[in-house]
Formats: C-alpha cells, sequence, structure tokens
C-alpha cells in the first residue's frame, strides 16, 4: 500500500524517506484505530496519504527556505563598491594622509576595487604610476597607529 501510495502520488524517494514516513503512519493507524471510524484499509489509505502529502508540503517549504536563503546570501555577496559601509572616521584618517594621487589610487584600488590598469585608464596616466601611488600610500599607512590598530598590527 504504501509503495503504491508513493508511485501515484509521483514521489522520487532515493532515501526511503516517504517509505518510512508511510511506515510511522501504518504503525499509527494500528495504535489509533478504531472498528466504529469505518474500514480498517480504508482509514489506513487515508492516513498513509495525508502523512505522504504532508511530508511532501514539509520537504517543498524547506526548499523555498533554502532558496530564499542563496538569493539573500547571492545579494549580500556582490554588495557593489559603493555600496559597503567605510567607517567615516577611519576614512577620513587615511585620507588625510595621502596625497592627491595616492587618494585616487586608493579610493580606485581598495574602495571601487578596480585594478590598477583601470584606474590608469581612468586617470589618464601610465600603470607603472598607479603602482607608485599604491606603493607611497602603503608606505604611508603602515606608519599610521589608526591603521594599524584597525588591521590588528
Amino acid at each position: 500500500m504504501i509503495h503504491n501510495l508513493i508511485n501515484r502520488l509521483g514521489i522520487m524517494d532515493p532515501h526511503k524517506e516517504f517509505f518510512q514516513e508511510g511506515v510511522l503512519a501504518l504503525w499509527e493507524v494500528s495504535q489509533t484505530y478504531d472498528e466504529k471510524k469505518g474500514k480498517r484499509s480504508t482509514f489506513t489509505y487515508f492516513i498513509i496519504r495525508n502523512r505522504l502529502i504532508s511530508l511532501i508540503r514539509k520537504k517543498n517549504r524547506k526548499q523555498e527556505q533554502i532558496e530564499e536563503i542563496m538569493v539573500k546570501s547571492t545579494n549580500e555577496a556582490t554588495i557593489g563598491p559603493h555600496e559597503f559601509e567605510w567607517d567615516p572616521y577611519l576614512y577620513q584618517e587615511i585620507i588625510s594622509k595621502l596625497s592627491k594621487n595616492q587618494r585616487k589610487w586608493f579610493d580606485g584600488f581598495v574602495i571601487e576595487d578596480l585594478s590598477i590598469k583601470e584606474i590608469a585608464l581612468r586617470e589618464q596616466v601610465t600603470v607603472d604610476a598607479v603602482k607608485n601611488w599604491g606603493r607611497l600610500a602603503k608606505r604611508k599607512l603602515m606608519k599610521e597607529p589608526v591603521v594599524l590598530a584597525y588591521l590588528e598590527i
């Protein structure tokens, strides 16, 4: 009867979860059946079928929750560079220590996650110039106590 219901409901049961649920429902019927309620086979069929349908619904809800979590985590993982919130105090401290060109490197490379080549194209300078801005900016920042405290170095 359980296999018949599983096939009739079109359930794929590779891990035998639905069969197990049917066996539990069958045990429940053996414990709760009352002859006054009607034929035992009809009652058993009804209980097993409803338990299998309930399990299908439960699995569907769980799958929907997983998909919702995946969508949320994907959205959080793809936050754009301008959507990331920097601590304004830390950002001002860093920017105040850098020259104009070093700020361009910092904003492009660190904040906007651009490549050195992209920054060079945007600023219309050579790649080596942008690399130099970054090298000098890193030297300055590694001497700053605010940055070191933030990086916990």
